[in-house]
């Protein structure tokens, strides 16, 4: 009896160290800059995310937005689709995980997605006109 209850113990606490997390991240723009205060991130595959994005500008124009890509997307060519899809650039794209609206500043914007389960490295960029080239990260999968 011992060792079938010890055997379930097992059990359970195998299941309940194998479930995946949900897990909260807040990331910020950096004032009047065109970067992320954070440029990796790391993840456990298939995380529910809850993404908190505060937008720390003051200066009217520095708008700003999170949105996560399929690996291997290529960011330039994603962020030139955008151009045309203003104002929320973000372009109709099947390389989209998630995204936030685009804010303004001072906003804060919360968002909820699934990380895919398969590991490794997921660009996430600013698809606002010219700030692609240096506001972008990376979400290491693991």
């Amino acid at each position: 009896m011992k060792h079938i209850i010890l055997l379930f113990l097992t059990s359970l606490l195998l299941v309940s160290c194998s479930s995946n997390k949900e897990i909260e991240i807040t990331l910020r723009s950096i004032g009047e800059t065109m970067k992320y205060d954070q440029e990796i991130l790391e993840i456990k595959t298939g995380s529910k995310v809850t993404l908190t994005f505060i937008n720390k500008a003051t200066m009217q124009g520095m708008n700003h937005n999170v949105v996560i890509l399929k690996q291997k997307t290529n960011i330039k060519k994603f962020a030139s689709q955008a151009l045309s899809h203003g104002p929320s650039y973000i372009p109709p794209s099947d390389k989209i995980i998630a995204k936030t609206k685009m804010t303004k500043p001072g906003e804060t914007v919360t968002i909820t997605f699934t990380m895919p389960n398969k590991k490794g490295y997921y660009p996430f960029v600013c698809t606002f006109p010219g700030h692609a080239s240096s506001m972008q990260g990376t979400i290491r999968a693991i």
